[in-house]
């Protein structure tokens, strides 16, 4: 039996409040069509808070619809910045794993 590979979104430019509709239904596109997704953000001009929203709702349907939906690191640098400045990546923060799964790994891993 094959497994499927992983499907890439990237998401580029603003993905901040103007553009959240059309990032999400970019995701949620991607998730109905593909069990696995990998969310690239290394490209994003701009996030928001309202970015941190969609990406966790996106993450909630794939996991209510037994889909996996992970994010490539690194994040991208507006992405990681609204983290760290909200406190998503604190020691203890409930969705902390979702955003540093693969931080702490050397590339290629």
């Amino acid at each position: 039996m094959t497994e499927e590979r992983s499907y890439t979104l990237v998401l580029t430019g603003d993905a901040g409040i103007k553009s959240a509709q059309d990032v999400a239904a970019s995701l949620l596109e991607a998730i109905e069509n593909h069990a696995r997704l990998e969310v690239d953000t290394q490209t994003l001009s701009a996030a928001d808070l309202t970015t941190v929203q969609t990406l966790l709702s996106a993450r909630a349907n794939a996991h209510a619809r037994q889909r996996d939906l992970t994010l490539l690191a690194p994040l991208g640098a507006p992405l990681k910045a609204v983290l760290d400045q909200a406190g998503f990546l604190s020691p203890g923060q409930e969705h902390r794993s979702f955003w540093t799964t693969f931080a702490d790994q050397p590339a290629g891993h």
